[in-house]
């Protein structure tokens, strides 16, 4: 089973990510990724990432498409492919409305803006543009797109080589690669798909506080009417209801839900967890650190590469 890692989703010290970068080359990690949240770049990430490693694969959980010109990504995304030899993961996604809101972003419909994107990249990336040359020769570079719905799910097989739900059960992950299966029959792509799931981390001896720090790390993410939609897909209709009606998250979510959802607990348990997501149809999961008590992200990290092992 191939499994790749995120660096923290709130952003960490540059110091930390040439530490992370090292510490996942030296060990069974598949691609290490960057998340994207301001005042954090997650293609400069993965540019470090890449200047650190040798083998590691490197790349981005997701980009943000309203934040680039699709031909500034797909030049940056160049640069980093020619300097790790075609080693990148272009991971892109719409973000959230509220954030995207707070930069004064109309998102449309994301599906569709989803779509275009992709296919603009694509086409800046393989020199199919009508538009302008950026006159690179790099290996192809495999776009993988966010994406929580069965929708989603459909596009991502028809036009990309990936697709990266978060916060997704088991059971609707298997719904959502039935969907990249019928997406990918209608399309034209015919390179390899692969199927992925985001999985948040709260590893830790300490059962009881692993579960404390991920109900505290994930009710945030309960607020969010993207992952309220995958909380519902995904059998917990009641909790997101809950919180709708006022309910506060860090109150409403249960150690039922962040175990069934994420890697919680001592090594043992989550290496029972990820094997389920892989059962499940995850071709490579992917595990988000978070902290329990007062880890750093190096140690965060060391914890995960446990589990991988």
């Amino acid at each position: 089973m191939k499994v790749s890692v995120t660096t923290p989703v709130w952003g960490c010290s540059v110091d930390n990510l040439i530490g992370i970068a090292k510490l996942a080359e030296d060990s069974p990690v598949e691609a290490l990724l960057s998340p994207e949240v301001p005042p954090y770049s997650a293609l400069a990430n993965a540019q470090i990432f890449a200047e650190y490693t040798k083998e590691t694969k490197v790349g981005t959980w997701i980009s943000n498409i309203y934040l680039r010109h699709p031909v500034m990504c797909a030049a940056e995304a160049m640069t980093i492919q020619e300097l790790t030899g075609g080693r990148l993961l272009l991971g892109l996604g719409v973000s959230h409305k509220p954030v995207n809101s707070r930069l004064g972003i109309e998102m449309g419909d994301p599906i569709e803006s989803m779509r275009d994107y992709v296919i603009s990249v694509r086409s800046y990336l393989d020199g199919s543009s009508d538009q302008i040359s950026l006159k690179r020769k790099v290996a192809p570079v495999p776009i993988y797109i966010a994406g929580l719905t069965e929708r989603t799910a459909e596009l991502a097989g028809e036009i990309a080589d990936g697709l990266m739900p978060y916060l997704a059960s088991a059971d609707h992950l298997k719904k959502l690669r039935s969907c990249v299966d019928k997406g990918r029959s209608s399309g034209n792509l015919d390179s390899e798909f692969t199927m992925t799931t985001g999985l948040p981390s709260f590893i830790s001896d300490d059962l009881d506080l692993a579960v404390e720090s991920a109900i505290k790390g994930l009710s945030g993410y309960a607020r969010l009417p993207f992952y309220q939609r995958v909380l519902k897909l995904s059998g917990y209709e009641d909790i997101v209801k809950s919180i709708e009606d006022g309910m506060n998250p860090a109150e409403a979510l249960t150690p039922e839900l962040v175990s069934d959802l994420a890697l919680v607990g001592p090594i043992g348990k989550c290496k029972e967890t990820l094997a389920k997501f892989a059962e499940a149809g995850a071709d490579m999961p992917i595990i988000t650190p978070n902290p329990v008590g007062k880890q750093s992200p190096l140690e965060v990290m060391e914890k995960i590469i446990e589990v991988i092992k």
